[in-house]
């Protein structure tokens, strides 16, 4: 789903009462913004809970403490990593700022830029899953072989990526990005 599309779903569900009152000059100004920041905040959503589930799917194969002893201490490493790593990028991505600015500030947000964040929250959504997804594929591979590493090798590669995803995002916010 695209940014426009999560926008479109948030102005078709406005009350009666809403939709008149956006044709007052003022109030539709600002609430048109309200409107980009509560899309954006339903992507980060969820977003945040494919991430979610991507950790749980990871705990959930080391729940059997079998699979745990087979760990060396490079791949418990790992494990460690990814799971430190995926709360990283939940918690920045559930706390990520809304794209509000104050009346005075010096860096204003336009809707243009409330439009930008708000694609790059969509496309959040296709990284989160893609990192769910070989999530459930590493919980797979029995813990303590080389293909287990090689695969959270990659999960971490793809995390580290997201992470950089969201200083970019930041940054558009900041004024300092596209």
């Amino acid at each position: 789903m695209s940014g426009k599309d999560y926008l479109g779903k948030v102005k078709g569900e406005r009350s009666f009462l809403e939709r008149i009152m956006g044709y007052i000059p003022l109030y539709h100004g600002y609430k048109e913004k309200e409107l980009r920041r509560e899309s954006d905040r339903l992507v980060r959503m969820e977003v945040v809970n494919k991430l979610k589930a991507a950790k749980t799917s990871i705990r959930q194969a080391f729940t059997n403490p079998a699979a745990v002893q087979k760990l060396s201490q490079e791949d418990a490493s790992k494990y460690d990593t990814l799971t430190y790593r995926l709360d990283r990028i939940t918690q920045r991505v559930d706390r990520a700022v809304a794209g509000y600015a104050g009346m005075f500030d010096a860096v204003k947000v336009k809707e243009d830029k409330l439009d930008t964040v708000i694609q790059t929250d969509a496309n959040f959504v296709e990284k989160a899953e893609a990192i769910r997804t070989d999530s459930v594929n590493l919980s797979k591979i029995q813990p303590g072989i080389p293909d287990w590493g090689t695969a959270a090798d990659a999960l971490i590669s793809k995390i580290g990526e997201f992470d950089s995803l969201i200083d970019e995002r930041s940054e558009v916010l900041r004024g300092l990005g596209a």
